[in-house]
């Protein structure tokens, strides 16, 4: 009679903890980073004097590439909000879940970079497109991504279904 054993999650620790204390501290950086664009946003009488007929191009570049900014904020604080739940579960759903959402940052920010340059070609005026979080998005999934792939430590932590 051949006896199965279950294995029992391992907990988080090593070089894990120091994975997700980066990525907690990401998302809370982009979080604080997050507020003055938002106010931005939600200001109604800046609004209205953006998206006038008469108003310049260089106005809506400017509102398009911070909606770009806002967008892509929230994408990765509601991801990082579901994948602190996957981590209190220990699923196994984290570890392709977490490599998807760092990719999906990645072309998110990409995109809005190319949209930012692009924009400010159309209309002429030379507006400086920063880069950083789109270099930041890169370098956190070419460190993330191997290391959520092959870790033995993250196969062993996040096995329940």
């Amino acid at each position: 009679m051949a006896s199965t054993t279950k294995h029992e999650p391992r907990h988080i620790g090593g070089w894990l903890l120091v994975a997700l204390i980066c990525v907690a501290a990401w998302v809370l950086h982009t979080a604080i980073a997050m507020r003055d664009p938002l106010k931005l946003m939600l200001e109604w009488e800046l609004l209205a004097v953006f998206i006038r007929r008469e108003t310049h191009g260089w106005y809506r570049a400017v509102l398009a590439m911070v909606g770009c900014d806002v967008v892509t904020g929230v994408f990765i604080v509601a991801g990082a909000g579901w994948l602190a739940l996957l981590v209190l579960r220990r699923s196994a759903r984290f570890a392709p879940q977490v490599q998807a959402w760092l990719v999906a940052i990645v072309a998110m920010r990409a995109g809005a970079y190319l949209l930012g340059d692009y924009m400010t070609y159309a209309i002429g005026i030379n507006i400086a497109v920063p880069y950083g979080d789109l270099i930041q998005a890169v370098v956190a999934a070419a460190l993330g991504i191997p290391y959520f792939r092959s870790s033995r430590r993250v196969h062993e932590t996040f096995i329940r279904a």
